[in-house]
């Protein structure tokens, strides 16, 4: 495939009137073209990991098209407030166990970095949770922390919040009635092809976009259980003629198998208890989505957290005596979209709803619970959301910097921080920056770096560790999406080695329009004992034309 490829994209340029060549133009030499691009982006990570005091790692683990258990290695680096996260590489293990992961881990990073340096400016390692991970004696974060104490473990937050939100989801009748409904659309539609252009015809038929049940699970992420509900209210008209047109006895080619089942959907569609219940599903994941999709930005930093999970919270509660707006629309309705509703019991639905409410807060406050305390809390200095008006903020953030300093006192020192003199500055700063507390709302770390990188050196190196802490490992989540797509059913013989070249690739080197090869060029060029020949297949079909020319002109004589 990557012959044909290599080949087709020659061809086009050609086409363009550009001279190729044809020495190089095979698959072989495609591969080796590709490894210089890549060790050109792993000479970059080298050069910030070197250039940076602090730094983190991300880790996860994920299985290929080969049935390989595959763990993805992230690193993220700050440096004068500027936030970065970079792939570091993929290898696969023989077993997913704590000792292995571990060995994985440290390969990744000592061939990355050129040796052991990484291991002295580690600062946390973000993981997904699961026990082999965070166990608290023989685990991944152990094992990495060893004696140094210092080192924090950091479970994915982006994952904290879908836990957090199944935990609430099974002990609730009513949820797992929405999600079997959903689930019994989807399978319906999806795996009969007469069953989904009929429904198309449906929609058609009533003027509206065709929307398809979607499928509520697949991924962690509760966008997905979002997008199904969406559908399903806003298509819910369509859903229910067609399920209506398949029980008709006129309705031919229907068996009594698909009749039962329509009449099983069409009841609990038009359930009262259900749709209402829906609609204030769709509230509440609408917000728990948002607060999804921002714990999964790259740059994202654990001090943010915090007001993203007290904005969440506080609107989610007051849905408790305030109705949100899907649930407005058909809360004292027994239609929906000119369909008639069976008569529900509203008191039903409405202590279904307020239990969940109150389970799904406590919830989030058992799975966020290290965030609002310990070293994670005193972390919210270095978001200037948390700053507080400038007449309260004589003391703001003392005792918060004291402890981070005293907890990574270590590392800060053997980085060349200066300790002592990290308290002064902080209230130098706190001074400077509020003589202007109105910018306070769009200054970022970078700007003050520019500003008071000479004045408060040491503080902004302590600004620079917290930051590098990392809230999610979603990074590592799209790195196997991209896995995914590269080792497919069609590829899953590539090598780890050819695995990793490519996903250096395709993460993170720049885009065709502003990617210059000429680095990876004149290293491929350098790295030959011998001469580059790259007119050889050139020069050798001009002596075969010339061969044959001559041997015409022979025959001729």
């Amino acid at each position: 495939m990557l012959t044909v490829k290599c080949h087709c994209v020659c061809r086009v340029d050609e086409k363009k009137g550009l001279a190729v060549g044809k020495t190089y133009r095979n698959a072989n030499q495609a591969q080796v073209f590709m490894h210089y691009i890549a060790e050109i982006e792993r000479r970059k990570v080298k050069e910030e990991i070197s250039a940076t005091k602090f730094i983190s790692i991300m880790v996860d683990g994920s299985t290929d098209s080969s049935v390989m258990e595959e763990e993805l290695v992230y690193t993220r680096m700050s440096r004068a407030g500027k936030v970065k996260v970079q792939f570091v590489g993929i290898q696969a293990l023989k077993k997913a166990d704590a000792a292995h992961i571990t060995d994985a881990i440290c390969s990744q990073m000592s061939a990355i970095s050129g040796g052991e340096d990484w291991k002295g400016k580690l600062v946390a390692c973000g993981t997904d949770g699961a026990a082999v991970m965070t166990g608290s004696k023989t685990g991944v974060v152990s094992r990495l922390r060893g004696e140094r104490t210092y080192i924090l473990g950091v479970h994915c937050m982006a994952h904290r919040l879908e836990l957090a939100f199944k935990d609430v989801m099974k002990t609730n009748n009513l949820c797992r009635k929405v999600e079997d409904l959903l689930t019994g659309l989807f399978t319906f539609y999806h795996r009969s092809p007469l069953n989904r252009a009929k429904l198309k015809d449906s929609f058609s038929v009533l003027g509206i976009k065709p929307l398809m049940p979607t499928r509520i699970g697949g991924t962690r992420w509760v966008c997905h259980l979002l997008r199904a509900l969406d559908h399903f209210l806003r298509g819910f008209k369509g859903i229910v003629q067609h399920l209506e047109q398949m029980q008709s006895p006129d309705d031919e080619g229907v068996n009594a198998a698909q009749q039962s089942k329509a009449r099983g959907f069409y009841k609990l569609m038009t359930d009262g208890d259900v749709l209402k219940f829906s609609s204030f599903l769709h509230d509440t994941l609408t917000h728990l989505s948002n607060l999804s999709l921002k714990l999964q930005q790259s740059c994202l930093t654990v001090a943010d957290v915090h007001s993203c999970l007290t904005s969440t919270q506080a609107v989610i509660l007051k849905y408790k005596y305030r109705p949100g707006p899907m649930l407005r629309k058909v809360l004292d309705s027994n239609t929906y979209q000119g369909v008639n509703l069976r008569p529900s019991d509203t008191s039903h639905m409405m202590a279904n709803k307020d239990k969940l409410l109150d389970k799904l807060s406590d919830s989030m406050d058992n799975r966020f619970g290290d965030v609002g305390s310990g070293i994670l809390n005193d972390s919210k200095i270095v978001s200037f959301q948390q700053w507080p008006d400038p007449e309260n903020s004589a003391d703001f953030g003392d005792l918060e910097v004291d402890r981070l300093t005293s907890h990574f006192k270590p590392i800060l020192i053997s980085s060349g921080v200066d300790v002592d003199l990290i308290a002064d500055q902080w209230t130098i700063i706190k001074s400077c920056l509020y003589k202007e507390p109105q910018a306070l709302e769009k200054i970022t770390w970078t700007e003050v770096n520019r500003m008071l990188r000479e004045t408060c050196p040491d503080f902004l190196d302590l600004v620079d560790l917290v930051l590098c802490m990392p809230a999610s490992t979603a990074d590592c989540e799209r790195g196997f999406n991209v896995m995914k797509m590269v080792k497919s059913d069609w590829r899953s013989s590539l090598k780890c080695e050819t695995l990793s070249d490519l996903l250096f690739v395709h993460l993170s080197s720049p885009s065709i329009k502003d990617f210059d090869p000429s680095p990876a060029v004149e290293m491929w060029h350098a790295s030959s004992i011998r001469s580059r020949r790259p007119d050889l297949m050139e020069d050798a079909a001009e002596e075969e034309e010339e061969d044959c020319m001559c041997s015409l002109f022979v025959d001729s004589d």
